[in-house]
């Protein structure tokens, strides 16, 4: 899981939207959610580990129990989020019931043809670098390209959906909230505070910003309060810059 930042992010590389093969949405949510099981029971092993070295000690050895290294990475914001395991099995949940809308490839109507061994191929293949050699420089990207704004594949507007319903919900029974009060309404329903930008008071509405991304997914979502009324419109953002920074084609 990759840090984001509105500021001091590095730039590396502007990812485009393309065609998904058939089943690997359903390969990736599968994997992912085999990875957050594992997380969870390796730490509630280690708990158990921890507790009874502990009776062990109590019970009256001088011994010191040797300290166990935490799994969770510091330097990582995100995975040192003790709510943040429980986010990502949300946004996996809900692209789970979402599956179905994945784009199918139609099967070609007749075989590709075989290349010709004997030919030289139409593009000649580059020549390897010598192990002492330097790489070529890589051309550095335009930021601008990364900060525009991205199609979501049809999984992507689903998920969208799923969470408009769910905040419009829970944010009707709060009139005229303040930015604080919507906040807690987002932090209740199990987003956490390193993927909401925001709320923010703006006129008579109050703003904000979520970012829903999964994976190498893009998708972004803003909304807006007034009253009992919200209106949310999810976008698709590049992974490499903040969901606030993707500049809108609308």
């Amino acid at each position: 899981m990759r840090r984001l930042s509105r500021e001091n992010h590095r730039i590396r590389r502007t990812r485009r939207p393309s065609r998904v093969r058939r089943g690997a949405i359903p390969a990736a949510l599968c994997a992912l959610a085999l990875t957050l099981t594992a997380c969870g029971s390796e730490r509630a092993a280690d708990k158990d580990r921890k507790a009874g070295s502990d009776d062990r000690v109590e019970a009256g050895s001088t011994a010191t129990a040797p300290a166990t290294p935490s799994p969770i990475d510091s330097s990582d914001p995100e995975s040192s989020d003790p709510d943040f395991l429980a986010f990502m099995e949300l946004l996996v949940s809900i692209s789970e019931r979402c599956v179905k809308y994945e784009p199918t490839e139609e099967p070609p109507m007749e075989p590709p043809e075989e290349p010709d061994p004997t030919e030289p191929p139409l593009t000649p293949l580059p020549e390897p670098l010598p192990p002492d050699a330097t790489p070529p420089p890589v051309e550095p990207i335009d930021p601008d390209d990364a900060r525009k704004e991205e199609e979501l594949s049809p999984v992507e507007k689903c998920d969208a959906r799923v969470h408009s319903r769910r905040i419009a919900k829970a944010l009707k029974g709060t009139p005229d909230p303040t930015p604080g009060q919507v906040k807690d309404v987002l932090r209740g329903l199990g987003y956490v505070d390193l993927r909401i930008h925001g709320p923010q008071r703006s006129g008579e509405s109050v703003e904000f910003t979520l970012d829903l991304r999964l994976l190498s997914g893009q998708l972004c979502l803003s909304g807006k309060v007034t009253g009992t009324r919200t209106v949310t419109d999810p976008y698709g953002g590049s992974p490499e810059v903040a969901c606030p920074d993707v500049r809108r084609l609308r």
